[in-house]
């Protein structure tokens, strides 16, 4: 299957806001400045809602609370999905630990999910589902699956910024990037969004 995805990363959280790293599902919620970005981003997302199929989310604490502030402020009506497959790296002995101490680059074989095995498991999430979709995930996972779309290896891809609460736009049917960690949709993709799935 195919289609838009709309991947947001989760809002400012207690662990970003501590410098904490963590794949743990429950704990470090919101923190009230994530919950006013959720608000801005939903806001920002209304003009494509109606498009949308499904708000699909991280079993993350803070990616479900993202959703649902999304879902509010966009008037999105259907009940939000969880999917494991758009989780948070798996962090291995660094989990709950200092952002301070996580090695620099994620390579196969190491304590912590490797870069591509998180780009290939959140596109084969996205992929699963048909039209335009929101997922609702976290820093790591999105930039490699950007990079693995765009054909570009972790270490050289420092200029690629998912900051919290951001909109990557990715059309899955040509294999294109149409938006990395902006706060706004542009004219051009309402456009592409509205008319996807209509034909020419």
């Amino acid at each position: 299957m195919s289609g838009i995805a709309i991947l947001i990363r989760h809002g400012e959280s207690e662990a970003n806001k501590s410098n904490v790293i963590s794949h743990d599902l429950k704990g470090y919620p919101l923190t009230e400045h994530g919950r006013k970005q959720a608000v801005a981003v939903g806001k920002e997302l209304s003009v494509i809602m109606q498009n949308v199929e499904n708000i699909v989310c991280s079993p993350l604490e803070r990616t479900i609370q993202t959703g649902e502030i999304l879902a509010k402020e966009g008037g999105f009506r259907k009940q939000i999905i969880i999917d494991h497959q758009i989780r948070e790296t798996h962090l291995g002995k660094f989990n709950n630990g200092s952002g301070e101490n996580i090695p620099k680059f994620h390579k196969p074989g190491g304590e912590i999910e490797s870069f591509e095995s998180n780009g290939r498991r959140i596109y084969e999430g996205i992929i699963s589902y048909e039209g335009v979709n929101i997922f609702v995930s976290h820093m790591l996972p999105i930039k490699a699956l950007v990079c693995m779309m765009l054909g570009i290896e972790e270490e050289d891809a420092g200029g690629v910024s998912i900051k919290n609460c951001s909109i990557t736009i990715l059309d899955t049917h040509k294999k294109t990037v149409l938006s990395i960690g902006s706060s706004t949709i542009s004219s051009r993709v309402v456009g592409i969004v509205s008319s996807f799935g209509k034909g020419p």
